[in-house]
């Protein structure tokens, strides 16, 4: 059975950011190469000075001028729904993305330029953390407001407004995110986008690829089973929900999903 290129490569041990981000954007732009995206970042980089040698602030600020003010990148809160914002490609033609894939330029281009940044997956608002040479604090930048740095109190409204206001900033708050995290919340951020105009075939797609990339969870398998249900794929349906019940027999949700599995049609028969 021929292995799809998403697949074989959320297999593997080793993730790559740039590399996950290309073959997400492929499902909608199938001539799109991974190739492509790390020349498209490479071009992103041309003009911004090697600032891994300077002290953070001032090496932050010089890649956050480039990459907002010189090119112009900026957040879309005029359509942040849009799906292109989810599509590293559509990102970086257009110039305007969500906080994950701003954040996963801002990446690539501070990783040309000699800094060390990652993902922090943080509550209702993906943010990039730039480590210190000295072990020190990171300093927490926003991709989607220019990249200015993070104050305490910034954090602290941040995380209030996305879980309530008598949350705690804690240090997992800011922990690094996987390669797989990251992209498994792309994946969510697009699904999401299909979903609310009702692309269904297109939502089903970007659950496939969160389920490749989380094969032991139970809820992507659910999800993935409800959607080819309603897309009259029963036998995807029925494999995906008999999974979902197998890795989670005690979810709250059994007796919804089993009277799904009784209204699908049978297995056909091998006889």
């Amino acid at each position: 059975m021929r292995v799809e290129p998403f697949d074989a490569f959320a297999e593997s041990p080793e993730l790559d950011l740039e590399a996950g981000a290309a073959l997400v954007a492929r499902d909608d732009n199938p001539s799109l190469t991974v190739a492509d995206v790390a020349a498209a970042l490479d071009e992103v980089a041309e003009g911004c000075p090697e600032v891994g040698h300077l002290p953070i602030e001032k090496g932050v600020a010089i890649l956050a001028d480039h990459l907002y003010n010189v090119l112009g990148f900026r957040g879309d809160d005029q359509t942040y729904g849009d799906p292109r914002n989810s599509r590293i490609d559509e990102v970086i033609a257009r110039r305007r993305g969500i906080p994950i894939t701003l954040a996963i330029v801002f990446l690539g281009l501070a990783k040309r330029r000699g800094v060390t940044a990652r993902g922090v997956s943080f509550p209702g608002h993906f943010l990039v953390r730039v480590e210190r040479d000295d072990g020190g604090p990171p300093l927490v930048l926003d991709p989607f407001h220019g990249g200015r740095p993070m104050e305490h109190a910034d954090l602290v409204r941040l995380l209030r407004r996305a879980t309530g206001p008598s949350a705690r900033l804690e240090p997992k708050h800011l922990e690094p995110a996987s390669v797989r995290a990251i992209l498994v919340r792309v994946l969510q951020n697009l699904k999401a986008a299909h979903l609310a105009r009702g692309a269904w075939a297109h939502a089903l797609v970007a659950v496939s690829r969160i389920v490749a990339l989380m094969p032991r969870e139970p809820s992507p398998l659910r999800e993935r089973g409800m959607l080819q249900a309603q897309l009259g794929a029963a036998a995807g349906a029925r494999e995906d929900l008999e999974r979902y019940l197998t890795l989670a027999p005690d979810a709250g949700d059994v007796a919804t999903v089993r009277q799904v599995l009784d209204r699908l049609a049978p297995a056909p028969s091998l006889n």
